[in-house]
C-alpha cells in the first residue's frame, strides 16, 4: 500500500495528546444531593458499575485514537499498487461519412463513441490512453492519459466528418506507438469489416442498415429551352422501388416525379426533361427514407449564374451587339440609350452592376466599380487607359495576333485556336471603318489594322477590367454575325467576369478554390452547419477545405461595401454510401508483450471513510448513553 499525501499522518500527533487527556482527567465530578437516602443509594449504585466504568474509560479512549488514525489515513490517500496489473490502450475511432449511419437511433459514430467509454470506464485505474481520430484528417486527440474523466470527456467532444478515410495514417500512429510498447492493447472501433487482423481489436458497431443514393449528376439546358437531367440511382441494401423528385429554384412543390425499379448495387439511370427559361439551382431528392440521409438529396447549382454579375448595355442602336450577348448567354442584362442612362442620378449610372458596355457612347462619369467595355468610342473616357484621336476609313482587313502570349491564346481560343491550342484558318476579317486610339501600356491587344489596335483589353485607372472595340460591330457584319464572333464575346465575358468558383459541385474533402475578382475586398464562407470561416484573401487565388454536406455560402464583399453570394454543394463520398464494407487487413507488425503499467486501487479512501462515519455514530451513541447513566 502506497499514500498519496504521506504527510497527511502527522494527524497521528494527536493521539499522544488525548493519551494524555486521558490520564490527568478529573474522574470525579461533585454532585449535590437532597437526602442521606439518596447519597446511601447512590454509593451501592456506584459500587456495582464500578468496573463498567473502568472498561468503558478505556473504550472511549480507544475509540478516540481510532477515529484519529482514520481521519490521518482520509488525508495521506491509501491506494494500492498492482504491478503489470494496469493496461496501455490505444484506441482508433473511424469517424467517416458512414459513421453517420443511424442505428437504433443512434449514429455509428455515437455507438463508436460510447464502446470506447465503456472500455475506459471499465478499466483498472493507472492505465494510460491514447486516442487516434480519422476524420476530415488523422490526428492524436490525446497520447497517454491516465485521468479517465479526461479521456471520456475528449471522447465525448469529437464529431463525426463526412469525408472519405484512408486509414494508412492511423495505423502508421498506432505502429509507431505499438513499436514504443509492444503491451499496448489496440482497439480500432469502425463500422468497416476486415478480413485479417494482428495486434489490434477489431470492433465492428455496424448493423442492418438501408441506403438510397442519387449520383453521377449532369445537366443541359438546351437552346429550346429543355432543362435535361441525367443521373443514377443506387440502392446499396436490397431492391427497391423509389420515387425521385424534382424542385427547381427552392420550390418546396416537385416540378417533375419519376418512379424508379432499383436493383441492389446496381445504377439505375433517370432522365427529367423540363422546359425551364431559366434557372438559378435544380435539387433531387428520394421520397423514400433509408438509415443515410445524407446521399438521399443533391442540389445542383448553374455555375452560369454563380460566376456572373448583373450587366448594363448602354447603346441607341444595340442590334448586332446586343444579338451576340444573347447569343454569348449573357441572361441578365439590362438595356438603355445613351438618352435614359444620362437621366439616371449618378449614382444609379455607376454602382450597381458587374459589367457596363457602352457602344457608340462614352459617359461623363466613368463607374469606379466593375468592368467596363467600349464599343467604337467616339472620345477618351475618364480614367480610361487609352485616347480617342480620330475615325479612320479602311478597306483593309483586320488582322487577328497570333502571339504565343497566354493571355492571347486565351482570348482568341475557339476563335483563330482550336481546343488544342492549333491556329485555325480565319486569322483575319473585314473592316469598313474603325477609330484611331492610342493604347497605354498594360494592354493586351488582339486585333489591328495595319498598326492600328482594332481590340484589346487590360485595366483602367480605378484598376477594373476594361475592354475596347475601336470598331462598331455594324461596320465589319461578316465578322459580328457568325458564331466566331459569339465565342469571342463568351470569351470577353469570362475575362470580365472571372469565375469565382469553377464548379458548384464538390465531394465532402475536397478543396474549393475561390478566384479574387477584381473589387472584392473579403470573403465570407458559410457552411451547411451554419459555421464561419474567412479564407485568406491575400493572393489571387484563396482555398478551403469542404468539411460538410450540404450547401455552401460563399459571400464576396465589395470595395462598394456591396455583397455577391455564391453557392455551391457539397456531396458524401461514393465510397462512403456503403453500409458494408470490407477491407483486406489491419496489421500493427511486431509480437506482442503481456503486462502493462501498474495497476492503482484507491478505492479505499471511501471505504475509510464509511468506517470513520460508522465509528463517530458508534462514539456519538455511546457517549450519550453514559450520560443518561449519570
Amino acid at each position: 500500500m502506497t499514500f498519496i499525501y504521506p504527510l497527511g499522518f502527522l494527524a497521528l500527533a494527536a493521539i499522544p495528546v488525548l493519551i494524555l487527556i486521558y490520564i490527568i482527567k478529573n474522574r470525579y465530578t461533585e454532585q449535590t444531593v437532597t437526602s442521606t437516602y439518596i447519597w446511601n443509594l447512590s454509593e451501592k449504585f456506584l459500587k456495582r458499575r464500578i468496573p463498567i466504568n473502568r472498561i468503558s474509560g478505556l473504550l472511549s479512549l480507544l475509540i478516540q485514537i481510532l477515529l484519529v488514525t482514520l481521519v490521518a489515513f482520509i488525508i495521506a490517500r491509501p491506494v494500492i499498487t498492482l504491478p503489470n496489473a494496469a493496461k496501455a490502450y490505444c484506441f482508433i475511432l473511424d469517424g467517416s461519412g458512414s459513421m453517420n449511419i443511424v442505428q437504433d437511433d443512434k449514429s455509428r459514430f455515437d455507438i463508436g463513441r460510447e464502446k470506447i467509454k465503456e472500455i475506459i470506464n471499465d478499466s483498472m485505474n493507472g492505465s494510460t490512453y491514447t486516442l487516434i481520430y480519422a476524420g476530415d484528417s488523422t490526428e492524436t486527440i490525446f497520447e497517454g492519459y491516465v485521468d479517465k474523466e479526461r479521456a471520456v470527456e475528449a471522447v465525448d467532444n469529437l464529431e463525426v466528418s463526412c469525408a472519405a478515410v484512408d486509414f494508412s495514417q492511423a495505423l502508421l500512429s498506432a505502429q509507431e506507438y505499438f513499436n514504443a510498447d509492444p503491451r499496448t492493447v489496440t482497439y480500432l472501433v469502425t463500422d468497416k469489416t476486415y478480413g485479417d487482423s494482428q495486434n489490434v481489436n477489431i470492433v465492428n458497431v455496424s448493423a442492418e442498415s438501408s441506403n438510397y443514393a442519387i449520383s453521377d449528376i449532369d445537366y443541359d439546358l438546351t437552346a429550346d429551352r429543355t432543362l435535361k437531367i441525367t443521373g443514377n440511382v443506387v440502392s446499396y441494401t436490397g431492391d427497391a422501388e423509389l420515387t425521385l423528385n424534382l424542385y427547381l429554384d427552392g420550390s418546396e412543390t416537385a416540378l417533375a416525379t419519376v418512379d424508379l425499379d432499383v436493383k441492389e448495387a446496381e445504377a439505375t439511370p433517370f432522365v427529367f426533361e423540363e422546359f425551364a427559361e431559366d434557372f438559378f439551382e435544380f435539387r433531387l431528392a428520394i421520397s423514400e427514407s433509408d438509415d443515410l440521409s445524407l446521399d438521399s438529396q443533391v442540389t445542383v447549382f448553374n455555375i452560369g449564374h454563380e460566376n456572373m454579375s448583373a450587366t448594363l448595355l448602354v447603346s441607341d442602336g444595340p442590334i448586332y451587339l446586343r444579338a451576340a450577348l444573347n447569343a454569348a448567354g449573357f441572361t441578365d442584362f439590362k438595356y438603355l440609350t445613351s438618352e435614359e442612362y444620362e437621366k439616371l442620378p449618378e449614382e444609379e449610372r455607376t454602382t450597381g452592376y458587374g459589367l457596363y458596355i457602352y457602344e457608340d457612347y462614352v459617359p461623363e462619369v466613368t463607374p469606379r466599380e466593375g468592368a467596363v467595355w467600349y464599343v467604337n468610342p467616339d472620345k477618351s473616357p475618364e480614367g480610361g487607359n487609352f485616347g480617342f484621336q480620330r475615325q479612320e476609313s479602311a478597306t483593309d482587313v483586320a488582322e487577328f495576333n497570333t502571339s504565343s502570349k497566354t493571355a492571347v491564346r486565351n482570348m482568341l481560343k475557339g476563335v483563330i485556336y482550336n481546343a488544342d491550342g492549333e491556329l485555325l484558318d480565319n486569322k483575319s476579317f473585314h473592316i469598313s471603318k474603325y477609330v484611331k486610339l492610342s493604347v497605354r501600356s498594360g494592354f493586351d491587344v488582339y486585333a489591328t489594322c495595319g498598326s492600328d489596335p482594332l481590340l484589346f483589353t487590360g485595366a483602367n485607372e480605378y484598376g477594373n477590367r476594361e475592354a475596347v472595340f475601336a470598331f462598331s460591330p455594324k461596320d465589319s457584319a461578316d465578322f459580328t454575325l457568325t458564331a466566331t464572333f459569339v465565342t469571342l464575346i463568351n470569351n470577353l465575358k469570362n475575362y470580365s467576369f472571372p469565375q469565382v468558383v469553377e464548379e458548384t459541385s464538390y465531394f465532402c474533402g475536397d478543396i474549393a478554390q475561390i478566384n479574387m475578382i477584381p473589387g472584392c475586398k473579403s470573403i465570407r464562407v458559410e457552411s451547411p452547419l451554419g459555421k464561419v470561416s474567412y479564407p485568406d484573401t491575400s493572393t489571387t487565388l484563396c482555398e478551403f477545405e469542404l468539411k460538410e454536406v450540404g450547401a455552401y455560402g460563399i459571400f464576396l464583399t465589395m470595395s462598394d461595401d456591396s455583397e455577391r453570394e455564391i453557392n455551391i454543394y457539397v456531396s458524401l463520398p461514393t465510397e462512403e454510401r456503403v453500409p458494408f464494407e470490407e477491407g483486406e487487413a489491419f496489421i500493427i507488425q511486431g509480437a506482442a508483450e503481456e503486462g502493462g503499467p501498474a495497476g492503482v486501487i484507491d478505492d479505499l479512501l471511501i471505504i475509510f471513510i464509511l468506517i470513520a462515519v460508522v465509528a463517530a455514530v458508534d462514539y456519538a451513541v455511546y457517549s450519550y448513553e453514559q450520560y443518561q447513566l449519570r
